[in-house]
């Protein structure tokens, strides 16, 4: 029985790593299709961008769900306060915040002890101009909405829920290594992978997809919105925007962090939980595995393809960044 539970495990990520080289596929696919097409108007371009980015990521959502033969409707039953507390989802979502919003600047720091800031990321090759009115509208849906709504769906909605069987710590980490790599960008890992822990604890502690919606989103726009102004307004009102980000989410940093202390307190919250097993759709007990084991076994075939492809695309702008 362990053996096949560990068997269910394995093709389990394999699945998932299908998805997620289908996922690099097709963004592959269709932004070479774009360079074909780019001498179309402006406007048409930026929009097709976003279309691209959009079905890259809900296509493999789709037929992840076909090929899954797990009917998983609950992760884990929370207690009935956690459950339906909007106090300790907000006190969530500003811990997850910050510490995202903390990871950054420690990924700045880290960087830069090797190379010069944006060095080795495949975002060297890009710059969006942001003069016209309809593209700063396009660039923030593109940036700011569409990335939080269909990498949330793919990585949180899918693969951390599917894996929630096998525990909440694996479904967190697991989503969240495959969110950093899917990025193919050296520079961002430490921060993607660190975004990715609390998105998805967020996830897992509200049993709500719109919560790691909302919170990515509130992220990305941050980013957004400081190279529209960066692009376009005075020195002195971007450097305010930064001070004033920087300050208010400090502020919401230390005011969570001891909220969630009293809540945890008032509400004896075991962090630790362990999450009740399941069964699949046949009646067949899904049995617990241990560490090693779901170490040993997300190495499947497909996820190690899918690792190697991710390294190679990094490796690939380092040579970039050393050759430029």
């Amino acid at each position: 029985m362990a053996k096949q539970s560990k068997d269910i495990y394995v093709s389990l990520i394999n699945r998932i790593a299908f998805v997620m080289l289908l996922n690099q596929g097709l963004l592959l696919l269709l932004s070479r299709f774009l360079n074909v097409i780019k001498n179309i108007p402006d406007v048409a371009y930026l929009l097709l961008e976003c279309v691209v980015y959009f079905l890259s990521f809900v296509l493999p959502v789709v037929l992840f769900y076909k090929m899954n033969k797990y009917s998983q409707k609950e992760i884990y039953e929370p207690k009935e306060s956690d459950k339906k507390s909007p106090l300790y989802t907000i006190i969530l979502f500003g811990m997850g915040l910050v510490f995202i919003y903390g990871s950054s600047f420690v990924n700045y720091f880290l960087v830069n002890l090797f190379t010069d800031y944006s060095k080795f990321s495949s975002e060297m090759l890009w710059y969006v101009e942001l003069k016209h009115p309809y593209q700063i509208i396009i660039y923030f849906i593109s940036y700011a909405i569409i990335p939080a709504l269909v990498e949330e769906l793919l990585f949180r909605g899918t693969v951390c829920r599917s894996l929630a069987i096998y525990g909440k710590g694996t479904a967190v980490v697991v989503s969240a290594v495959l969110f950093a790599l899917m990025h193919t960008n050296i520079e961002q890992i430490l921060y993607t992978f660190v975004a990715g822990l609390f998105v998805g604890w967020l996830y897992v502690e509200t049993k709500s997809i719109l919560a790691p919606i909302l919170l990515h989103f509130v992220n990305n726009s941050i980013s957004v919105i400081g190279e529209i102004l960066y692009q376009n307004s005075s020195p002195l009102i971007y450097e305010t925007y930064i001070s004033l980000t920087d300050t208010i989410t400090l502020l919401i940093g230390l005011l969570s962090c001891v909220g969630f202390l009293a809540f945890i307190k008032k509400h004896k919250i075991t962090l630790g939980k362990k999450i009740e097993m399941k069964s699949d759709e046949n009646g067949n007990e899904v049995l617990s595995l241990s560490v090693s084991e779901r170490i040993s076994g997300f190495f499947s075939f497909g996820m190690v393809i899918f690792v190697i492809y991710c390294v190679a695309i990094m490796s690939y702008y380092v040579y970039l960044s050393v050759i430029l």
